[in-house]
């Protein structure tokens, strides 16, 4: 008996029964034949990534399956399949075991790996090899030795940082502490890691325009979290081409998202990205064309044990082949510096101010630290003295602990059989562990979401142990020292000079992450955390920082 139907209707039928066949034999094949079938958790969650998708696209406002992973944990235990590939754990005590040092090898997840467009750089690196490779030849940037160097490049920043906390004296116009910290480490990292000076802090609207483009990025996130090879395959097209074919679409799109509550600011996220990408590309150039030259200089050993100028010259020196020193990687390499070192930075200054002001008594005691070891120098104490220094060094691990760098799990893949309690977990399976997990957990921080610097003073070997905003092993965060350098020079310049107090700021709304974008985000209707300067004491102002040989 023949259809009755036209042949076009016949042939769509027959392709529609066969999408659906297709489909349904994936979701049975993970629900019950997947060598992660007998995992606990959701069975939605199993079937299809578009759980997830829901979650962090679909839920209001965006980001929410970090809510949905802690309501996993309480209902199905410590181990939790989140979706039809991945293993996640909350154990404190595994998190040495996951992310161990070497000569334990650990791959980064593909999606994790390719999400930010980044797979030239050592962030986005997936091989464990290479990716210790590519960190070696970072290293002599991020070294202590020269990182204690870098004081006084850091300190001509931190006089304009002072300059603009000074100028808000005595007015009712608010100091966005965000704004203010982001265009000083972006500031610094140009300075110290490109040679460049990029002069965020002496323009106050490039400096919002700035910050207003990292937020948008970083709305981007879970949207590139569910299609994570978008950004890698966008970025094999030439740039001009993308950004001149992107400006004809982009009134379209970004008019589309905005009914999704998505706000992308003044530009969309995409052509902030590129329009970033189009700048690396412009200092990578400007560094090959005088390498050549530079080359000649530097061929005696002595010239080559000094620190590198930037982040280019360190690459090139290194033992990396040649292919590993071309432009196009060295500008995802550059890229990759500036998105983790000026946003995480200014982040955890944000917050460290914030919690100091919301414990004057605390805040006392820092001041009163910083200016005895400033004595009568007049001199803002070098990294090492402040390090010292009980209740700032308590006051900055506090502020860390509560503002992990991360609020995303992070997912390493294995090439061995794992066991964890009484589960066998394959090998090469995507597992996660997250930071909150570890930094707010109640049984290891007793009132973990509350600002308790003294809790330092008498810290367990297990507190100091899992003490892990900036990660650990292998993949932890090289720029780690770099970090404390600049927040503890720029605070102990600011804090005993400048009387402040909260303008308009919210704990739930300006404060408390309630967005998860690789970075914690606030409320999207938050106007970030602010502050008034009320009183300018000079008569603290340490001018000079002291150096260290």
């Amino acid at each position: 008996m023949t259809s009755s139907l036209p042949i076009p209707l016949q042939v769509l039928n027959l392709g529609l029964s066969f999408i659906f066949a297709y489909l349904t034999s994936i979701i049975i094949y993970r629900l019950y034949f997947h060598p992660l079938a007998r995992f606990p958790g959701p069975k939605l969650a199993a079937a299809t990534k578009w759980y997830e998708f829901y979650f962090d696209i679909v839920k209001r406002p965006g980001g929410q399956f970090f809510q949905e992973l802690n309501r996993m944990h309480e209902i199905y235990g410590p181990i939790v399949r989140v979706n039809p590939d991945e293993i996640h754990i909350r154990d404190p005590s595994w998190f040495d075991v996951l992310y161990a040092p070497n000569p334990t090898k650990r791959n980064k997840y593909w999606p994790s790996a390719e999400m930010a467009g980044l797979t030239l750089g050592t962030h986005g690196t997936i091989n464990h090899d290479r990716h210790r490779r590519r960190r070696m030849a970072n290293a002599p940037m991020f070294n202590k030795r020269s990182i204690l160097s870098t004081q006084g490049l850091i300190k001509q920043h931190i006089d304009e940082l002072v300059e603009v906390f000074a100028s808000k004296s005595g007015t009712d116009e608010p100091v966005d502490l965000q704004t203010t910290f982001l265009a000083y480490t972006t500031d610094v990292i140009y300075h110290y890691m490109f040679d460049t000076d990029a002069g965020y802090q002496r323009d106050p609207k490039v400096a919002r325009k700035w910050r207003h483009s990292m937020e948008a990025v970083a709305q981007a996130t879970p949207f590139l979290k569910q299609f994570p090879n978008l950004l890698s395959n966008l970025l094999r097209i030439p740039l001009p081409i993308l950004i001149w074919v992107l400006k004809r679409v982009q009134s379209d799109v970004a008019g589309l998202l905005e009914t999704h509550q998505v706000s992308f600011l003044e530009s969309p996220w995409w052509m902030t990205l590129l329009t970033v990408h189009k700048l690396m590309a412009k200092i990578v150039s400007k560094y090959m064309a005088t390498k050549a030259t530079e080359a000649q200089s530097e061929t005696d050993e002595e010239s080559k044990k000094v620190k590198p100028r930037t982040l280019f010259h360190a690459i090139e020196r290194s033992s990396l082949p040649p292919d590993e020193k071309q432009p196009p990687r060295l500008a995802q390499e550059g890229l990759t510096v500036l998105f983790a070192g000026g946003e995480t930075g200014s982040r955890f200054l944000a917050h460290t101010v914030y919690h100091l002001l919301c414990n004057p008594d605390i805040l006392d005691k820092v001041k009163k630290e910083i200016l005895d070891a400033a004595g009568e120098s007049n001199e803002v104490p070098d990294v090492r003295t402040l390090e010292g220094l009980p209740w700032l060094t308590a006051s900055v691990r506090e502020s860390l602990r509560l503002r992990a760098a991360t609020t995303s799990r992070l997912p390493l893949v294995v090439e061995q059989e794992m066991v964890y309690q009484n589960w066998v977990i394959p090998a090469n399976t995507p597992i996660s562990m997250s930071h909150p997990d570890i930094l707010h957990n109640d049984s290891i921080f007793p009132e973990p979401l509350r600002f308790r610097p003294a809790r330092w003073f008498t810290a367990t070997e297990q507190q100091n142990r899992l003490f892990v905003p900036f990660g650990k092993g292998t993949r932890m965060c090289v720029g780690m020292d770099f970090a404390y350098s600049e927040m503890y020079l720029s605070l102990a310049a600011i804090l005993p000079r400048f009387d402040m107090e909260l303008y308009e700021t919210d704990w739930e709304r300006d404060v408390q992450y309630s967005r998860d974008c690789f970075l914690g985000e606030p409320d999207p209707r938050s106007p970030g955390m602010r502050v008034k300067v009320v009183a300018d004491n000079k008569a603290f102002a340490l001018t000079e920082t002291a150096m260290v040989s």
